[in-house]
Parts: structure tokens; C-alpha cells; sequence
């Protein structure tokens, strides 16, 4: 695994204002010391989430979402701890030291910046080709012809790519690319025939496709003959960089715009969606020509609460919005469609009808079961009950989706209404459509990361650490003069065992922070609960008392496991007097230790 100095960790952590971090992408409101939003990791309507810029730590009290902020960046964008910690560093200006990773992580490190710099250059060169060389006449008419301007095609660095392959090797040439890293960044696809390398792009108006952070990562290109039996649409294929299942055309443009309305609109492609934007609906972006995933409903549902589907009225249009309502629906999203008028787009109602219009096209969005019933309900001959039970089964399929028992009831209830079936009839197709699919919800509430660890642990125990973590003089006490025998013998202190036998310095503010990042997933949330508890009672003195009882906890322990064994059958004489004999001694022991230790408080 790589590996980073802990000092650069910390100061990282340190020069990371973790207010500003998460309120990047949570709207917050300060409380007291610390600060509240709602939570972007599960669907809420009072606020759950807590920042505490104290700790720079943050979490959830509603879904035991928490940690610091390597852990925010990558829960909330999906990277991994490395590229986080990189993320961080970079945007605090603190330089990641390349000798200090291994060999494997250094290599895709290497790999990574090269493929990146090659879609930045080669990005750059297609978009000169278009504004400037004869050869992408066709492609300026053909943005002429749909109204895109040259503004427009340079706030998106829209590009040409040349018909043939002398350009792209002269290009690759002047700017020292091999061809095995521009196969590898998907610029160069191979023939199995032939055994040679070609550009995958040609002749075609380039959309180059870009990372959360804005940097290029591949590209889409669209044919400009309408006669072409190529392809309509050519995406890159999955890179070290790229992965379509991952990425929202014009997410890097939009996602603040999309956290400010609460709503993000959705269009099936690269034109419609920039001209959308340009028309001033900021809030806009569109798949890659694949299927809505688990993450791109992720990746919304961070920044807002409803989407807004805009795409084509035809049937196709329909089974599109129908497999990304069934995308988003699951995670709490509120899934809306825009109804376009019969042969339009955005971008060609845009253009017919004005801005204004389609404003309020979608202002005025269906919810996906009532566009369901007026896009396939109004084309089926309802007056008889089988028919109407057979389209109450198609809806109870779509029906199934929604998170919460609240909107499926209230769900429910619409649709029995709108055919004339009872709700009883209808919840019990819901009921068989998640049966038969195995969705059907437990009625016990998910268990949060770290809940069971936590809930584990000897109350004692856990104020001991808690007085530990929050207190250096108790913890330094604790390495310095603690009975550590209480660890190995004593159940229920798995966590005052990790911050007691750690050499982490209490005296460095970020130090434990740090120190968290070596825990596994279940030990970090466990203490990042504890970090957001209220301060825990008491000082040295009392972490002595606790160290005291659970001395005493450990001989009882200790006194019952003898006297299990010996009940048990098979033991001869000699052993049975040696384990009474280690009983009367434990017992003594006892005695002596409970005549000078209270009960503790906060225990």
C-alpha cells in the first residue's frame, strides 16, 4: 500500500478548514461552536448532520456517516484514501513526496498524470482545430446550424477531430506521446486485423467529458453526416481514468448550481445539455449513453432532493425515464418529467419556444407515476377491470422503488384512485412485485457503521477513553503508569485498547485525526461517535477511579471464567484444588480492592 508520512497527514488535516470542506457541497447553518446541515449521505428533512470544527471531524447522527476530511472526500466523491489525501494536499498547497509511495502506487501515479496531461493537450489542440483550420469547416457549420455559437463552443472547449491520421501522428510527435499511452488514454484504438494503431475520432465534433475537479478525462464525439453509418454518438472506452458508470456530462459545471435550487435537470445528451445551460438553467447535466447507476443517483442526491427528467417524448424517451426513475428513486430522490411536445428536444424547444417557456415546462414536470399514467395509461383501453389491473401491476413494479413507507403509501393511494381499484389491491401488488424481486425492506432500521463495535464496549471501558481522547494529561497517565493487563483480560475494551496502546501525541491537535486513518471502517465510526458526544465528566482523578474499577471488573472476570471451569465434568482431585485455591486467592483480592473504590460516575 502507499504510504505517507504521518507529519504530512497531519498537516494536511491541519490546513484543511473541514467548515469550508463540507460546505462546499452541504448547505450549513451554525450551531453554537459547530455547524448543521442536512445530511448528504442519506435522504432527511431536519438536519442530522454535524460539523465540528473542534475536532475537524464531522457526522451524521441520523446515519452514522463520520469521519474527517479525507474521509468526506472520499465518501462524497468516491476516491480512494490516496487520491483524497492528494485532493487535499493540493488544494492546501503541501507537496506529496512521489519516494514515499511504492512502486505500484507510484507507477499509476505516473500513469495517471500522463493521461491526464494527454487529454488536456489533445482537448486543447481539438478545440484550436475547430475555431481556426479549414479542415472543421463542416463542424462550425453544423454548430452554426444548431445555434451554438463560438462563445458557447469555447466556455466548452468543444473541438474537431481530422478525418485522418497524419494530423493526430504529427501532433503526437511535436508533443513527445508515444502511442502506447495514447492507446491506453483511449485517443488510439488498435486493429485486430491489421495489428495497427488509428485514432478512434474522426471527423467528428468533439465534447471532451471531465472529472468532478474539471479536468478532462475523455471525450464523446458526434458524426457530422446525417447519412453517416457510423455511430451517431463515440465515447472513449473505460480508462484508468474514465468510467461512464461514474460520470455526469457537465457535473463540474453545474453541481454548485444544482446544490443551490435543491433540483438537478436532466437531459439525454451533450448538446441539449449545454444548451440548457447556456440558456441559464445552470443546473443541468446528462448521462454518458449508459443506464442510470447506483452511483450517478449518489452523486445527485449529495447535491439536491428532486430531479427533473428532460428527454425525448417518444417511446424511447419513455423507457429511458422509466430505468433512470428506477436509478434514482431508491435513494430518496424525487424523480419528476418535463413533457416535451411530440419531435422536440430541449435544445429545439429552447429555440422554438423561448427560455421562458421551457422554464416553465419545468416548473410544471410530472411526477414519474403521473407521466406514467398520462404516457402509457391514456393509450390503453382502461374500462375493464383486468386491463386496469394488468397497468396497476406495471405500476406497482415502479411503485416498489420508492424509499420511504410514506411516499409509497401516499403513492399508492393515487394510483388506486386514478384506476378505481381499491388500495388494498394495489398494496398488495406492491407487495408481491417486492416478493418477487427480493426488495421487499426489513422492518429493522439498517445497523450504521461502528454501532455494534460501540454498543459492544464496557461502559467503564469506554468513559475511560473517552476521558483518554479527550484529555492528554489522563492518556499520557495511562501509557505511563495504566495496568495494560486490563486490555488482554477485560471484554469490552477493544477501544480504550487502541488509543491507550497507540503513540499518537495528544499534544499535536490533529494527531488523532490522523491516527483514526489506520483504523478499519468500524473502529473510525465508533470513534467518530465518540468525538461528537457531549464532553465526557471528569478529570485525571477520575480516569484513576476507572482505571481502579475495571482492576476490579478484570479479578470478577477472572473469578467467574475459574468457577466455570470448575463445574466442569472430568476434573480430578488435584486440579479442582488448584482452581479453588486461585478462586480464594481472587476473592481476597476483591475484597480488598472494593473497600476502597466508589462507583464510578458517567459510567
Amino acid at each position: 500500500m502507499p504510504r505517507i508520512p504521518e507529519e504530512t497527514l497531519q498537516q494536511v488535516l491541519a490546513a484543511t478548514d473541514i467548515v469550508d470542506l463540507v460546505g462546499r457541497s452541504v448547505k450549513l447553518r451554525r450551531a453554537g461552536t459547530n455547524w448543521v446541515g442536512l445530511c448528504p449521505f442519506h435522504n432527511e428533512k431536519s438536519p442530522s448532520f454535524n460539523v465540528r470544527p473542534s475536532t475537524n471531524s464531522y457526522h451524521c447522527f441520523g446515519c452514522g456517516a463520520g469521519g474527517n476530511a479525507y474521509r468526506f472526500v472520499m465518501e462524497h466523491d468516491g476516491l480512494t484514501f490516496m487520491e483524497a489525501v492528494k485532493r487535499l494536499a493540493d488544494s492546501a498547497g503541501i507537496r506529496i513526496e512521489e519516494e514515499v509511495w511504492d512502486a505500484n502506487a507510484e507507477a499509476i501515479a505516473k500513469q495517471r498524470t500522463a493521461m491526464i496531461r494527454v487529454h488536456k493537450e489533445i482537448s486543447a489542440w481539438y478545440h484550436q482545430l475547430l475555431m481556426k483550420h479549414p479542415m472543421a469547416d463542416a463542424a462550425r457549420q453544423y454548430l452554426k446550424n444548431r445555434g451554438i455559437t463560438a462563445e458557447v463552443a469555447k466556455s466548452w472547449q468543444l473541438g474537431y477531430a481530422p478525418p485522418n491520421t497524419q494530423p493526430l501522428r504529427e501532433w503526437a510527435m511535436k508533443n513527445k506521446f508515444g502511442s502506447g499511452l495514447l492507446i491506453e488514454a483511449g485517443i488510439l484504438a488498435t486493429s485486430e486485423e491489421r495489428g495497427d494503431a488509428y485514432p478512434r475520432f474522426r471527423h467528428r465534433l468533439m465534447f471532451p467529458i471531465r472529472n468532478d475537479n474539471g479536468e478532462v478525462i475523455a471525450f464523446s464525439g458526434r458524426v457530422l453526416e446525417a447519412d453517416a453509418k457510423a455511430a451517431k454518438y463515440l465515447n472513449s472506452p473505460e480508462t484508468l481514468l474514465f468510467n461512464k458508470s461514474k460520470v455526469l456530462f457537465g457535473f463540474d459545471k453545474s453541481k454548485r448550481a444544482i446544490s443551490k435550487a435543491g433540483q438537478a435537470i436532466v437531459c439525454e445528451g451533450q448538446i441539449d445539455t449545454l444548451m440548457v445551460f447556456e440558456a441559464g438553467f445552470q443546473n443541468v447535466v446528462a448521462g454518458q449513453g449508459t443506464a442510470f447507476t447506483e452511483f450517478h443517483a449518489r452523486a445527485l442526491k449529495r447535491q439536491a432532493d428532486e430531479v427533473v427528467l428532460c428527454y425525448d417524448s417518444d417511446n424511447a424517451g419513455y423507457k429511458a425515464a422509466e430505468r433512470a426513475f428506477q436509478a434514482l428513486a431508491p435513494f430518496g430522490l424525487i424523480v419528476k418529467v418535463a413533457m416535451l411536445p411530440k419531435g422536440e428536444d430541449p435544445d429545439s424547444y429552447i429555440r422554438k419556444q423561448g427560455v421562458e417557456a421551457f422554464g416553465a415546462l419545468i416548473k410544471e414536470a410530472k411526477d414519474f407515476v403521473d407521466y406514467q399514467w398520462i404516457s402509457v395509461g391514456s393509450r390503453r383501453d382502461l374500462t375493464e377491470m383486468r386491463e386496469r389491473i394488468k397497468f396497476a401491476e406495471e405500476m406497482a413494479e415502479n411503485v416498489k422503488l420508492f424509499d420511504t413507507p410514506m411516499a409509497k403509501e401516499t403513492t399508492i393511494q393515487r394510483v388506486a384512485r386514478s384506476l378505481g381499484i381499491s388500495e388494498e389491491v394495489m398494496r398488495k401488488l406492491v407487495a408481491r412485485a417486492e416478493k418477487s424481486t427480493g426488495k421487499a425492506k426489513k422492518e429493522t432500521p439498517n445497523e450504521r457503521p461502528g454501532e455494534k463495535l460501540l454498543a459492544a464496549q464496557d461502559a467503564t471501558a469506554l468513559l475511560l477513553c473517552r476521558l483518554a481522547i479527550a484529555d492528554a494529561e489522563v492518556l499520557l497517565w495511562l501509557r505511563e503508569h495504566g495496568d495494560k493487563n486490563i486490555l488482554h483480560d477485560l471484554s469490552g475494551t477493544d477501544l480504550l485498547s487502541r488509543v491507550w496502546l497507540d503513540d499518537y501525541d495528544p499534544a499535536v491537535p490533529d494527531a488523532f485525526n490522523s491516527f483514526l486513518i489506520s483504523l478499519d471502517r468500524d473502529e473510525e465510526a465508533a470513534f467518530n461517535q465518540i468525538l461528537h458526544m457531549p464532553a465526557p465528566p471528569g478529570n485525571l482523578a477520575d480516569a484513576q477511579h476507572a482505571v481502579q474499577i475495571l482492576s476490579i471488573n478484570r479479578l470478577q472476570q477472572q473469578k467467574q471464567r475459574l468457577q466455570t471451569q470448575l463445574k466442569q465434568p472430568n476434573l480430578d482431585a488435584q486440579e479442582a484444588a488448584d482452581i479453588q485455591r486461585e478462586i480464594m486467592d481472587l476473592h481476597k483480592e476483591l475484597t480488598e480492592a472494593q473497600k476502597s473504590v466508589a462507583p464510578l460516575k458517567g459510567a
